[in-house]
């Protein structure tokens, strides 16, 4: 007897909880089943566990069902779950960053610049939020902004190594020479190994006429760090500068095996070794560059232009033939 009343209880229970399911007078989801399948990168299957109720997921829950519609690029479905995330803490800055993340993503800019401000007043040591404004900056190749950002990093986390050689490169490239000689030298104290320190504060030295300083530093950062791209350029373009095109042309070169897709290093070279007569080696570097980049055409042309002035006719009608080339 007692066995079934155990079993016809048991059977009410699942009735009831079968009806209340079916006539929407609750709702359970399996979060756990959620996010492990978040893990293994099932996005359709959160979003099938996840979205039937949405307005009645907890935060956890909502972030989740967030990042997999951020996973399928569905930024607009992303930003309306996050956003719900507001409605109980209108002060979460975690939600607001996620915000402008895929505010970004649809091509939004002006708008996640403005949530990511307004995480950054909820919590302003929210690192992911500085990253993201920082990134936007960057691309838009606005060095006022970054230096203003990367100070209030130094200010709120101390002088990181990496701050440190970031605002050394922007004072130096917005000509700040105080600031720059400050950030530069400390961070060759912090990062002696790192080229950019050297490589702006030889930078530094020479925007502010102290060429001898610059020779000096700019020559170090070339020699000392071989694989650099930036400061083989950089020391090449300073001797360019100073008309010592055979120094030119070695920086030039080291420049172009650092980074085979650097048409600057290329041009370079190209424009050097014709100063120098090594015709064949100006050709070979003017077609690289060409390969790289059609805008080299005008380097092209200015070389070609100063072969006809010295009257070098075998090689100009090889240049000639590379400028249609090049420009084709």
């Amino acid at each position: 007897m007692k066995r079934n009343l155990l079993g016809l209880g048991l059977l009410v229970c699942a009735s009831f909880l079968d009806f209340g399911h079916r006539s929407g007078l609750s709702w359970a989801y399996d979060l756990p089943t959620a996010e492990r399948a978040l893990q293994k990168t099932e996005y359709e299957k959160v979003v099938a566990l996840l979205s039937p109720e949405v307005e009645k997921l907890d935060r956890r829950a909502l972030i989740t069902l967030g990042k997999a519609y951020s996973a399928l690029k569905k930024p607009e479905s992303a930003i309306k779950t996050y956003t719900a995330c507001l409605a109980s803490n209108p002060k979460d800055f975690e939600a607001k960053t996620l915000i402008a993340t895929e505010q970004l993503a649809a091509k939004h800019e002006k708008d996640s610049m403005a949530s990511l401000r307004e995480a950054l007043e909820m919590n302003n040591r929210y690192l992911p939020a500085y990253k993201l404004l920082i990134e936007i900056y960057e691309k838009r190749k606005n060095k006022y902004e970054m230096r203003i950002l990367y100070q209030d990093l130094v200010e709120k986390f101390g002088e990181k190594p990496a701050y440190i050689t970031k605002l050394c490169e922007l004072t130096a490239l917005d000509v700040l020479f105080e600031l720059s000689l400050k950030y530069c030298q400390l961070g060759i104290q912090q990062s002696p190994k790192e080229a950019k320190n050297f490589i702006y504060l030889g930078v530094t030295y020479r925007d502010s006429g102290d060429r001898a300083k610059a020779s000096l530093n700019l020559k170090k950062a070339a020699d000392d760090f071989s694989s650099s791209e930036l400061a083989q350029l950089t020391f090449a373009q300073f001797l360019e500068e100073q008309k010592n095109s055979i120094g030119a042309y070695t920086y030039y070169k080291r420049a172009s095996l650092a980074d085979s897709k650097s048409t600057l290093a290329f041009k370079g070279l190209g424009s050097s070794a014709v100063e120098i007569q090594k015709y064949s080696e100006a050709l070979e570097a003017f077609q690289a560059a060409c390969r790289l980049d059609k805008t080299s055409l005008a380097a092209l042309r200015k070389a070609t232009n100063a072969l006809r002035t010295m009257k070098e006719a075998v090689w100009l009608k090889k240049f000639e033939a590379a400028v249609e080339t090049c420009g084709n």
